[in-house]
């Protein structure tokens, strides 16, 4: 699949997942979000909450984290934890696919349903079968890319983010297993 490979990222990886987020950000968001929810973002400042995150993660939170490589260069990420959304859990949904990202360049040749199944696999793993995430009710190539996998509609939310209202639709699957052979 286009030279990709995926692999557990830790700690060290928090500056590497850090430049992949915010680049994707701002190849992807603007136009959907506020300009200035995309400027504030920089690469220091994510770099910092990955790093909660994975000593969240070493602790002994229930999560984990990906790291897409494209020819030794990250180009993408995904993660889950346990179900934060109280609404899908209610509908037995006990794993969230946090995060999944991929460098527009290196989209369209498998790595987002490479990230999918490594999430899949690891839930399953664990003893989840069921997930669902979050996705920007105007990001439709997103959108689209759950629903060619068989995510289905589940919910949507909006939240407010310094003022700018933002909705999301979340996907569910069911059965995990699907995606852990695509």
């Amino acid at each position: 699949m286009g030279g990709f490979s995926v692999r557990a990222g830790a700690g060290a990886d928090a500056e590497r997942i850090a430049e992949v987020h915010v680049a994707c950000w701002r190849e992807t968001y603007r136009g959907m979000v506020p300009d200035f929810l995309i400027d504030e973002m920089t690469v220091a400042g994510r770099a910092q909450m990955w790093r909660g995150v994975f000593t969240a993660f070493e602790e002994g939170a229930f999560g984990a984290t990906a790291v897409l490589e494209q020819d030794g260069t990250a180009v993408g990420f995904a993660g889950f934890c346990a179900q934060r959304d109280a609404a899908l859990k209610a509908q037995g949904f006990g794993g969230e696919i946090t995060a999944i990202y991929v460098r527009r360049k290196s989209q369209g040749q498998g790595a987002g349903r490479l990230l999918m199944r490594w999430c899949a696999e690891e839930l399953v793993a664990a003893n989840v079968q069921s997930a669902a995430l979050w996705a920007l009710r105007e990001n439709a190539p997103a959108r689209g890319f759950y629903e060619r996998l068989g995510g289905e509609v589940c919910g949507e939310k909006e939240e407010s983010r310094d003022g700018a209202v933002l909705t999301s639709v979340a996907y569910g699957w069911r059965d995990l297993s699907v995606l852990a052979v695509q």
